[in-house]
């Protein structure tokens, strides 16, 4: 009879054991799942992240893109008006009559003569040119 209790206790501690291993390996299981998303979460919050900087940046350079190009091109037309005396507006000048000098791809020199005979020349920033008025003469 001492066999047999021995060899139940036995059994019933082997289970308990068992299920302690069990319940450790499932705990540890679940662990390592919470290990695995968050890492997946870190993923999609840090690439998300990222894909707002890189349109932000694209956003940029368009823009640059386009204002280099404005640039370009009313350097070109303004080259053309070397000599000519056309009505220029801008954000630091007022609508005067202004003659272009010389002009290069970010500058243009401008030459004007006030009521008392003195030069005075200025040096415009293109893209801080507004508008240029050209009658033809």
């Amino acid at each position: 009879m001492t066999k047999i209790l021995n060899f139940l206790t036995n059994i019933l501690i082997k289970k308990k054991k068992m299920c302690y291993n069990v319940s450790k390996l499932r705990e540890k299981k679940k662990g390592a799942m919470m290990w695995v998303l968050g890492f997946i979460l870190f993923l999609i919050f840090f690439y998300s992240n990222d894909s707002k900087k890189i349109k932000r940046l694209e956003k940029k350079i368009k823009r640059l893109e386009r204002k280099e190009k404005g640039n370009a091109e009313m350097s070109r037309l303004l080259q053309e008006m070397i000599g000519k005396e056309p009505i220029i507006t801008g954000v630091y000048i007022g609508p005067d009559n202004w003659e272009v000098v010389d002009v290069d791809e970010e500058w243009v020199k401008l030459r004007r003569v006030d009521n008392t005979g003195k030069e005075k020349f200025k040096l415009q920033r293109i893209e801080d040119i507004q508008t240029v008025e050209f009658d033809g003469e």
